[in-house]
C-alpha cells in the first residue's frame, strides 16, 4: 500500500532523500567556499599561513562521529573600507543561502555566517596584525579524523597536492612534504 501511495503521489522514497556528500567533497566545498569568497574582495597575497585544510572530529545527526574540515586564509592587504567589504561578504554569503549577522567591533566588523555550502563561517577585518581572515568548517561527515590527516600526510609524504595547499606558504612547509 505504501508503494501505491508513493507511486500515485509520484515520489519515490530516493527521491525525497537529500544525496550526503562524503569528507572529501565537503572538504573541496569549504576550500572552495573560502577562496571563492576571497575572490569577492580587492584584498590579494592570500595565505594559509597556519597549515593546509585540516579534519576534526565532529558528531553526525545520528549521534556517530564524524569529521569536518576547516579552512582559514589571512590577507595582510586591508581596504580603507572594512564595512563595505563586510557587507560585500555578506551579499555573497547570502547568494549562497548562508545566514549571516554582522558584529562591529569599533569600526572593525566581522561577519558571521551559518548554513549554505558549509556549516559556519567567519569574515573578520581586524584580524591578528591589522589583516583580513576567512575562515570556515565544512558540514560533518562520516570520517575518521585522524586516519584522513594520516593519510593526507603519507600522500603529500608522496608529493601529492590537496585542495587548498597552494595558499601554504613556501617557508611553512616541512621539508619532509616538498617534492624533492
Amino acid at each position: 500500500m505504501l508503494t501505491t501511495l508513493l507511486l500515485a503521489t509520484g515520489c519515490t522514497a530516493a527521491s525525497n532523500q537529500e544525496s550526503v556528500m562524503d569528507v572529501i567533497e565537503q572538504r573541496d566545498v569549504v576550500v572552495s567556499f573560502v577562496v571563492d569568497t576571497t575572490e569577492q574582495l580587492t584584498a590579494g597575497n592570500w595565505e594559509a599561513n597556519t597549515g593546509t585544510a585540516s579534519p576534526q572530529g565532529c558528531t553526525l545527526d545520528n549521534g556517530e562521529e564524524g569529521a569536518a574540515y576547516t579552512f582559514k586564509l589571512w590577507s595582510p592587504e586591508r581596504s580603507d573600507d572594512p564595512a563595505a567589504d563586510a557587507q560585500k561578504i555578506v551579499e555573497y554569503w547570502e547568494s549562497l543561502g548562508t545566514s549571516t549577522r554582522v558584529v562591529d567591533h569599533g569600526g572593525s566588523p566581522v561577519v558571521y555566517g551559518t548554513g549554505g555550502p558549509v556549516l559556519r563561517a567567519s569574515f573578520s577585518t581586524d584580524a591578528a596584525g591589522e589583516t583580513y581572515r576567512i575562515g570556515a568548517i565544512a558540514k560533518c561527515a562520516p570520517g575518521d579524523a585522524i586516519e584522513l590527516k594520516r593519510e593526507a600526510n603519507e600522500g603529500r609524504k608522496d608529493g601529492e597536492r590537496f585542495p587548498g595547499d597552494e595558499y601554504v606558504p613556501e617557508e611553512n612547509v616541512d621539508d619532509v612534504y616538498r617534492n624533492q
